[in-house]
């Protein structure tokens, strides 16, 4: 079964502006909240991961077209 290709871009484009939300959370919540550091590297990485991710899949859904 092959999804439409208007569904296709409308997910690439969702998943590259959560990809963007998850980029300025990695870089907004530590500053705003001043959390421990310790904390604050985990919430880094754990949003970075998040943001890699929706972008690997928005490139992977683009290709498919």
């Amino acid at each position: 079964m092959r999804i439409d290709s208007v569904l296709t871009v409308i997910l690439s484009d969702l998943f590259v502006n959560l990809s963007a939300g998850w980029l300025s959370a990695a870089f907004i919540i530590p500053i705003a909240s001043k959390p421990p550091k310790q904390i604050s590297i985990f919430l880094l990485t754990i949003n970075l991961g998040f943001a890699i991710l929706f972008l690997t899949a928005a490139f992977a859904l683009r290709k498919l077209l």
